[in-house]
């Protein structure tokens, strides 16, 4: 989950932001989970450095870090006033602003400190809104023994879907995508077959693992005759490349160093707040990392 604040999200001719919360006087900021996986209804606000989060539901109100004393009793008192007075539909309206908003942005709000070298990352895992695209091939027609079409019948139809990842260590470019090949399965779920690794450069696809009862090379097989019958493929997954290591490897490098830094007890408080954050979001330090 990455928290976004509600301020981030742009205005347009049909949306426009609310004016900021005030509680008892103290300006409330709101963050909401922009991750579209998630549908956790839940937003958070911070008061007076305090944070809580507040059920979208139920209104209910806890403190993150579970201290309490008169002071916060009192504070959740009055953000539970607040919102019994109108406020909890205005956080609702906000928490799916944010949530549309992070559809294409989620992944820059996300750590991705914790991307270990060499390992892949999904696409899905960066736009979460998007599922695994299916494509289905249909076989040609084949002339009879006495060289005359057969009658006419469905041409069978195959569908298989390609799970994409990348790697987006920032040293590397490894120029390649691997695909965890599935197949539709009962209701809405999709069976794996197997892995393969697709040099761009090469334009080669290589069998990584078979599923059991799949054979690698009918499996190659059918891979390749995919990308054979739908070209314009290719191009989508050197774009997608192209991104992960343009956008989501600079975020990883910029993280990993705000990380080092820190544990090392230096540089990042040198960082002015309003600085470009060095995590390299583009946004300004005080809205980025600089938030906790």
């Amino acid at each position: 989950m990455a928290l976004i604040p509600y301020r981030d999200v742009p205005e347009t001719e049909q949306l426009k932001l609310d004016p900021p919360f005030q509680v008892n006087g103290q300006l409330a900021e709101e963050f909401y989970c922009g991750d579209h996986a998630c549908d956790c209804a839940t937003g958070h606000l911070r008061i007076g450095g305090v944070v809580m989060s507040v059920d979208l539901g139920t209104m209910r109100v806890d403190f993150l870090d579970n201290q309490g004393g008169a002071a916060r009793e009192a504070l959740r008192k009055s953000v539970r006033s607040f919102l019994g007075n109108g406020a909890i539909e205005q956080m609702r309206k906000h928490y799916a602003d944010v949530r549309e908003f992070g559809k294409n942005l989620h992944f820059r709000y996300y750590d991705w400190s914790g991307v270990k070298p060499g390992e892949m990352v999904l696409w899905q895992h960066v736009f979460r809104a998007e599922g695994i695209p299916l494509f289905t091939m249909t076989s040609d027609e084949k002339p009879s023994e006495d060289g005359t079409t057969q009658e006419a019948k469905p041409a069978p139809q195959v569908t298989i879907g390609l799970q994409d990842a990348y790697c987006i260590e920032p040293k590397c470019d490894c120029k390649r995508v691997v695909w965890t090949v599935v197949v539709p399965g009962a209701g809405n779920t999709v069976q794996k077959i197997g892995v393969v690794n697709y040099s761009l450069p090469k334009k080669e696809p290589a069998v990584l693992e078979a599923s059991t009862g799949v054979d690698p090379n009918s499996l190659f097989v059918l891979v390749a005759n995919l990308l054979a019958s739908q070209p314009q493929l290719v191009t989508m997954y050197e774009n997608r490349y192209r991104f992960m290591r343009e956008q989501v490897s600079p975020l990883l490098a910029g993280q990993r160093q705000l990380r080092s830094q820190a544990k090392a007890g230096g540089p990042v408080a040198s960082v002015g707040r309003n600085d470009a954050c060095p995590c390299g979001s583009g946004k300004k330090y005080k809205k980025c990392h600089g938030t906790n």
